[in-house]
């Protein structure tokens, strides 16, 4: 990326929406907008453009979008509601702000944050996951984005549910877990990860892992591939839709 070609990267989830400014792969600003009025296209729209204005941004923009993502258009959004089923948000924001933008399934840009950041990326097959709302997943395999995995979705054949009602962060506040307990939840995820797909070792993004040096230590003893904390924190998503632009 050029120095004067800043990006705006834009990472809407299903409790607020991160943003950042890229500026030469550096963060040189961010923010974290809550939902106030709605989760629906229209007030997301008015979010995002309350950005635009405030930081006088007209260059490029990346959005991470926590569905499944077809070309420009969202063929479903689980935590953020029906209306934005064939919703083509891009092309929406082109029309009002005359933006080039850029959209990818929220754990997809998560992943591509971290492309090149790890030693050894380009070789192993690394299986990253967003902790949120819900677990998003993706693969950096051997240097190259396998989009559009889904993993969270996946039903656990001893659980009776998905991987992600069974361990994501809106679950442990759902059931008033203790931080132990569901990392003990995490971890029977990893294992079954592991046992289905046979990682390299996994890299984990979203808002719990800012403070992670307790329960990520609980989770390197039950799993057998290393498990390694995006530098990037709650901002991954964020920066993986920026460079959307720039890989």
């Amino acid at each position: 990326m050029r120095q004067e070609r800043v990006v705006l990267g834009v990472d809407i989830g299903g409790s607020s929406i991160k943003c950042c400014l890229l500026d030469a792969q550096e963060i040189v600003r961010h923010t974290t907008l809550q939902y106030e009025h709605g989760k629906d296209p229209e007030h997301v729209l008015e979010m995002i453009a309350s950005i635009l204005q405030s930081w006088n941004h007209d260059g490029l923009i990346g959005i991470g979008f926590p569905g499944l993502v077809v070309g420009n258009r969202i063929v479903d959004a689980p935590n953020l509601g029906s209306e934005w089923e064939d919703y083509d948000l891009p092309n929406n924001l082109l029309l009002r702000f005359q933006n080039q933008v850029s959209i990818i399934n929220d754990a997809d840009a998560a992943a591509l944050a971290m492309a090149r950041e790890t030693e050894g990326w380009e070789f192993e097959n690394i299986l990253c996951l967003t902790l949120g709302t819900g677990i998003g997943s993706a693969w950096l395999k051997q240097g190259n984005l396998d989009a559009g995995t889904e993993y969270g979705r996946m039903m656990h054949p001893d659980l009776n549910c998905s991987l992600e009602e069974w361990a994501s962060v809106r679950t442990m506040n759902q059931e008033n877990l203790s931080l132990k307990e569901w990392t003990e939840r995490l971890a029977t995820i990893l294992d079954f990860l592991l046992e289905q797909f046979n990682p390299d070792r996994f890299i984990l993004s979203g808002g719990i892992t800012t403070s992670s040096e307790e329960w990520v230590a609980l989770i390197e003893e039950k799993i057998a591939v290393p498990v390694v904390i995006s530098k990037y924190g709650d901002l991954t998503g964020a920066v993986g839709a920026a460079k959307l632009h720039s890989v």
